[in-house]
């Protein structure tokens, strides 16, 4: 008896029950594959060499009868264009090589249970380990509405540190109004993040999605009409982001929010006061010999 010959590594082939399957067969019903499948398919010879990340492959399995092999079919997820195999990502500017398609990776614990729980009893079990782990995960962004895919193009990262800030779009006194709300972040042991200027196109938009990502709590001036501000809004509520809604004292609102209070300030003193109470900021006490450190008496006065 011969021994087998070996396959070549694919990220997209797994194991199950003791039958072989392939992640990206077409027919969601006839997945499985057979060695002489892998050995005649294109794919893995893709990913040894290094494909992109933008680069989404689907499987026509042949008809084994006929020794027909596998048919490989590429579309570009970043332009949206369906593609004739590789030949035009060796020369697009937006290639970027995707490490983890060329790592084998096998069904997770998560997959394995949806296949045979039903999802209610997932779903619960899923927030008990929530609470025993201490925290919720922060909720991010299931789909790309730029791309259509099911991940953000840039990778987004939540820091619990950060702030996104909107401050009025027309702001006269910009540099004043950030670098007064950027200090106080500061001593707060957080860092601010400020988007200025309208919502002008798809890049623009694509920003403040990234950010309000990113941020663990979004705050946002409404003392007059911005785009942008209705945007971070709606997706910070949908993402469970703490929204802090201010606008200054004598502006009318572009809207008023059904159950959201906003908050009024006349000078940056009562703006500072309203950010110190809205997120929770404990101020921290100055170096020794600067504003921490009490004046020294003043025995001649």
């Amino acid at each position: 008896m011969t021994e087998p010959k070996e396959l070549a590594p694919c990220s997209y082939r797994y194991v199950q029950l003791g039958r072989t399957f392939c992640r990206r067969a077409l027919d969601e019903f006839d997945q499985e594959v057979w060695p002489q499948d892998c050995r005649l398919c294109p794919v893995p010879a893709w990913l040894e060499r290094g494909i992109c990340r933008h680069l989404d492959i689907g499987i026509s399995l042949g008809n084994r009868a006929r020794e027909e092999p596998p048919q490989a079919h590429t579309s570009c997820r970043f332009f949206g264009l369906r593609l004739e195999g590789l030949g035009r990502c060796e020369t697009c500017p937006e290639f970027e090589r995707g490490e983890a398609e060329r790592m084998p990776q096998p069904p997770s614990a998560l997959e394995r249970l949806r296949r045979c729980a039903p999802a209610e009893l997932v779903e619960e079990v899923r927030k008990e380990l929530r609470m025993e782990a201490g925290a919720d995960d922060p909720r991010m962004m299931t789909g790309c509405f730029r791309a259509g895919v099911s991940h953000c193009l840039y990778k987004a990262q939540y820091n619990p540190q950060w702030v996104l800030v909107l401050p009025p779009s027309s702001q006269g006194n910009a540099d004043e109004y950030c670098g007064l709300v950027e200090g106080l972040l500061e001593q707060g042991g957080r860092e601010g993040l400020f988007l200025l200027g309208p919502l002008e196109d798809v890049d623009s938009l694509c920003n403040l999605c990234l950010a309000v990502q990113q941020s663990a709590v979004v705050v946002i001036d409404l003392s007059e009409w911005d785009a942008k501000g209705l945007f971070a809004l709606a997706l910070g509520g949908a993402l469970g982001r703490p929204c802090l809604l201010l606008r200054q004292y004598d502006s009318t609102p572009p809207f008023v929010p059904q159950g959201l209070p906003v908050f009024t300030y006349a000078n940056g003193e009562e703006l500072a006061l309203l950010l110190l109470q809205g997120l929770g900021l404990e101020l921290k006490e100055g170096p020794a010999g600067a504003e921490g450190e009490a004046p020294p008496d003043n025995e001649n006065a």
